[in-house]
């Protein structure tokens, strides 16, 4: 079995929607005996048992917990006694998931990133850990007018997107900020550790079924937009940063799986987006490090 893997994973924001649905994914899919979903939330009644069932159709399924805890919290043991145990962890959790998270919101998401990079780092067990950052760390170059395959990782960060949707104007800055802070915490903490990290930056997979029809300016699920020709530039920018569900879950395989030892550093970022033609986004250091091989295409 992959080492990565062997001891278990623990997936943070489990219940939210990028952690649902990497956690269901893994409880089919996945080698590893054992899948922690870690929240601040207690589970609604039925998720625990959603899991069991859909784990059912695994060959050999794993063991499946849900647990409270408070990732913000240092000396919370509910989640340090996990991380202890775990062979892999992939961060989601965000006191706000959405980019326009206030100064409070990014305040709770670096401590909660910071505390459990630093605790992934000093664990006896665990060896990868997968840091669920965004493509808004690079927000500033949407109007740079770039070139398909142009915005690389290693350009100088270009932190928070400022646009329109036709009926608001907003600014990802403090979202992003946080975003940019986790991936310099990986990069320092990994530089004392034997735990290896991957950094994705990661585009727009939204809620449920994530179809393109309902991509737009609005660039979040928490906003509307006007169908204004005006916008064209916004709704190609948000577009081209489309991340399928399927792609989604093969990226996030990936990253627990990869070997590590080609990589430059113990600490890598990459992007992650579907295969969306004439994008600006560079995924060839997402497919040369991670094998990663998106298959859809917002475009077709």
């Amino acid at each position: 079995m992959n080492p990565n893997i062997q001891n278990g994973i623990a997936i943070t924001g489990a219940l939210g929607n990028l952690g649902w649905k990497l956690l269901c994914h893994l409880a089919e899919h996945s080698a590893a005996p054992r899948l922690v979903g870690l929240d601040l939330r207690d589970a609604e009644p039925g998720r625990l048992e959603q899991l069991q069932t859909i784990s059912e159709i695994h060959a050999d399924p794993p063991q499946i917990d849900l647990i409270t805890c408070d990732l913000s919290n240092w000396h919370d043991q509910r989640w340090r006694t996990v991380i202890n145990e775990v062979s892999a962890v992939v961060h989601f959790a965000a006191k706000n998931p959405y980019p326009e998270a206030s100064w409070n919101d990014a305040t709770v998401s670096i401590d909660m990133t910071n505390n459990i990079s630093q605790a992934s780092a000093d664990s006896p067990t665990l060896s990868r850990f997968v840091f669920a950052t965004s493509n808004h760390v690079m927000g500033r170059y949407k109007d740079a007018n770039l070139k398909p395959g142009e915005l690389h990782t290693h350009l100088e960060a270009g932190v928070g997107t400022l646009w329109y949707t036709g009926q608001e104007h907003m600014d990802s800055t403090i979202y992003a900020m946080a975003k940019f802070a986790g991936e310099r915490q990986c990069k320092t903490v990994s530089q004392k550790s034997d735990t290896t990290f991957v950094c994705t930056r990661i585009g727009w997979c939204q809620p449920g079924k994530n179809l393109p029809a309902t991509l737009s300016a609005a660039g979040t699920p928490t906003q509307q937009s006007d169908p204004d020709p005006a916008l064209e530039q916004t709704n190609r920018w948000f577009r081209d940063m489309w991340l399928s569900n399927r792609d989604f879950l093969h990226l996030f395989e990936r990253a627990l799986l990869a070997d590590a030892s080609p990589w430059p550093e113990k600490c890598i970022v990459v992007n992650g987006m579907s295969n969306n033609t004439n994008m600006p986004w560079d995924l060839s250091h997402t497919h040369q490090y991670l094998n990663y091989t998106p298959k859809d295409n917002v475009y077709k």
